[in-house]
């Protein structure tokens, strides 16, 4: 009896590693392809990613694409460029915020060929909507001293722009601006 017990056995212990081995290749095979679709945390990277704010000024070769001059000690300064849809139509556009001094403002319109004397008091040419479109976390204030000005930027070979600006001169002493640079 114990001869026809051991061949039993084997076959049994045979079917069993036989069946683990194809149970564990397709454990494998099913995680090979749910772990794309997402069980695993699905990140789909092809999707482009939305702009972010930077904080900071931006830098030399940013200002001179957008043709403008964010003045020495400008403080408190956050941007972001939306780039265009890569339409011939479309440009790209600078949001950008900053707190100065009354001659950093004027600097900083002569970098757009304008005076102070220019800007439109009381008039919010870059509004709150145009912020919260690209939503951007920037608040307008709708009271105190707030002056605008549209200007359009001078030609550089085929491509010109255009510029909104709205000045919070509240604090006198440190205008804060919101521009919106679009190429």
């Amino acid at each position: 009896m114990a001869d026809t017990a051991r061949p039993e056995r084997e076959k049994t212990l045979l079917v069993t590693l036989v069946v683990v081995a194809c149970g564990v290749f397709l454990l494998v095979a099913v995680a090979s392809l749910v772990a794309p679709l997402g069980f695993f945390g699905f990140k789909d990277n092809s999707l482009p990613k939305p702009p972010q704010e930077k904080h900071g000024i931006p830098g030399a070769a940013l200002q001179k694409t957008f043709r403008l001059a964010v003045p020495a000690g400008a403080r408190d300064a956050s941007y972001l460029v939306v780039p265009g849809d890569g339409s011939a139509e479309s440009g790209q556009d600078l949001y950008l915020r900053f707190r100065t001094t009354p001659e950093g403002l004027k600097e900083f319109l002569t970098s757009l060929h304008k005076t102070t004397g220019d800007l439109t008091a009381g008039d919010a040419v870059l509004d709150q909507d145009d912020i919260d479109a690209v939503e951007l976390p920037w608040k307008i204030k709708t009271k105190g001293r707030l002056a605008g000005l549209y200007v359009d930027l001078p030609e550089q070979g085929d491509e010109a722009g255009s510029a909104l600006l709205t000045v919070d001169e509240t604090e006198g002493a440190a205008p804060l601006v919101y521009a919106h640079v679009t190429l």
